[in-house]
């Protein structure tokens, strides 16, 4: 489990401990941080951007699948997508709006470029417009 914690006074960034007790700083998008901002304000959560329900100690793997099981009906998706599988569509996402895989690198938390490499699909879309800066 990572352990996502709230930065002081802000919505725009989180501080993420993940393996090894590593410590960074995500930023959040624009958008994310107005409604992350609305979300957190009942309950309070303490620390913990996702706790359990006293608020002490990070809500567990387990907790966070049903969360996204439960998002995922009301949204209409019936799909099994577990809260891990997010990484891969984030780090394309990022890669697609032009981040470098290096900051992908950084904001994903691994130590290896190889593994970065292994989270970014490169779709057709992205090849051709490589393909026609060429």
């Amino acid at each position: 489990m990572i352990d996502v914690r709230l930065v002081e006074g802000a919505a725009t960034s989180v501080r993420v401990i993940g393996k090894g007790d590593k410590e960074r700083l995500v930023p959040l998008p624009e958008a994310f941080g107005a409604v992350f901002r609305f979300w957190l304000k009942d309950p309070p959560r303490g620390e913990f951007a996702f706790a359990r329900a006293a608020g002490q100690k990070p809500a567990s793997s387990q907790a966070a699948r049903a969360y996204l099981r439960g998002m995922l009906q009301k949204a209409g998706i019936d799909k099994k997508i577990s809260p891990h599988k997010l990484r891969p569509t984030y780090a394309t996402n990022l890669l697609n709006a032009g981040a470098e895989r290096v900051d992908i690198k950084a904001l994903l938390g691994h130590e290896s470029i190889a593994t970065t490499q292994i989270y970014t699909h490169v779709g057709q879309e992205r090849m051709e417009q490589g393909v026609a800066r060429l």
